[in-house]
């Protein structure tokens, strides 16, 4: 069996090796020639993956490592009798790290406090759930959008796009979609923008697109700048406007998602559903042979800080979003890359989750918020 994956796939060879023969090829420039001789395809979402790639191909079998599937012509799949995987919630703890660190972030640097703000979020799918339900548990005033979902749970506070757009932090977690009566392309246009305050900050780690670009630039010209935004996806990947770019506060490449073990948790679900669709065991490799500890096992915050303060710490020991951000910056201003954009992202310096560290706090309190942020806690006993 012929098994073509994404060279950004970690573990693909590691794990799919007694399946069959794999081959390591670029996702974004991937073709029909490549494929056509392949019985497995296996992608992430820089690949679109439709009948002109796969028509006449022998492949039997797609995952995608991702948690979207925009980039998958699900209708030529389900025609031409193409079983289809995907890995949902495979990142939602690395996203939510990502707004956190963020935050933290805006915190440390302009002393952005957000913890007693109002706090929106678009969005609930996994990553959209996982992210309201940090905040929830914080203890945070949250509320979230999504029509598709509002009915879903009455424990959530759902509410309308306008009052979201009345919230001091807006977090967007919202899939790309280009029809129906709540298409995502441009959702965030000049209209919505101009009911933003001075001094909102948005994270937006869903997809590019859905934030009008130029509306962004000109609503941050009629804000003097007091506008917080922390970008990691961007209208027309893999070129991003530089000019956006050079006012934002955080510019990343796409890789809110890209923790060390969401990404080994993206690649085990699609080994799993190969496996079921073979007809296979998928114990011949063990979930802990093939998702990584993080690398730091424990932080002891004993000092007597501020909760806001000690949070962004704590979560920036852990991943500092800026380091990603500098990165980009200087590989931009370097040039010497032919894509930049996706060569950040095959080069990405590994991050581990919250979830990977044991923090110790002095109270029951901060070991709670400790907690809510994604850190397994312990109480310090001194």
């Amino acid at each position: 069996m012929k098994i073509i994956a994404d060279e950004n796939m970690p573990n693909a060879k590691a794990l799919f090796s007694h399946l069959g023969e794999v081959e390591l090829v670029n996702g974004r420039t991937l073709s029909h020639e490549q494929v056509k001789d392949a019985d497995v395809l296996l992608v992430r979402s820089v690949t679109k993956v439709t009948k002109e790639l796969l028509e006449g191909s022998a492949v039997r079998f797609v995952g995608s490592a991702t948690i979207g599937v925009d980039h998958i012509d699900l209708d030529y799949l389900a025609k031409s009798n193409i079983p289809f995987s995907s890995a949902p919630g495979c990142n939602a703890e690395a996203v939510a790290d990502y707004v956190f660190s963020g935050l933290s972030h805006l915190y440390m640097t302009k002393k952005f406090s957000w913890l007693s703000k109002k706090i929106g979020v678009i969005g609930y799918g996994n990553v959209g759930k996982t992210v309201y339900d940090r905040f929830a548990n914080m203890g945070c005033q949250v509320c979230v959008y999504d029509p598709f979902k509002e009915k879903s749970d009455s424990s959530v506070n759902f509410v309308s796009l306008d009052e979201i757009l009345s919230c001091n932090v807006i977090s967007l977690h919202a899939p790309l979609t280009h029809s129906g009566q709540y298409s995502t392309k441009g959702m965030i246009g000049s209209k919505e923008l101009a009911q933003l305050s001075v001094g909102t900050a948005i994270i937006s780690a869903g997809r590019g697109g859905v934030i009008d670009e130029a509306a962004l630039l000109e609503r941050h010209k009629q804000l003097n700048g007091d506008i917080h935004l922390v970008l990691d996806v961007w209208d027309g990947e893999p070129s991003i406007n530089q000019e956006l770019v050079s006012i934002v506060d955080i510019a990343t490449p796409h890789i809110a998602g890209y923790s060390k073990q969401g990404r080994e948790k993206g690649t085990w679900m699609v080994y799993q559903a190969l496996c079921e669709n073979l007809g296979l065991s998928s114990n011949v490799v063990s979930k802990n042979d093939a998702i990584s500890a993080g690398w730091f096992s424990s932080i002891d915050m004993s000092a007597e800080i501020p909760q806001e303060e000690m949070l962004a710490r704590s979560v920036q020991a852990i991943y500092d979003v800026s380091r990603d951000d500098v990165r980009l910056r200087y590989k931009y201003r370097e040039n010497k890359e032919k894509n930049i954009f996706d060569w950040l992202r095959k080069h990405y310096v590994e991050r581990d989750e919250l979830n990977t560290c044991l923090v110790r706090a002095n109270s029951d309190d901060a070991c709670d918020l400790m907690n809510a942020a994604g850190f397994s806690v312990e109480k310090n006993n001194d």
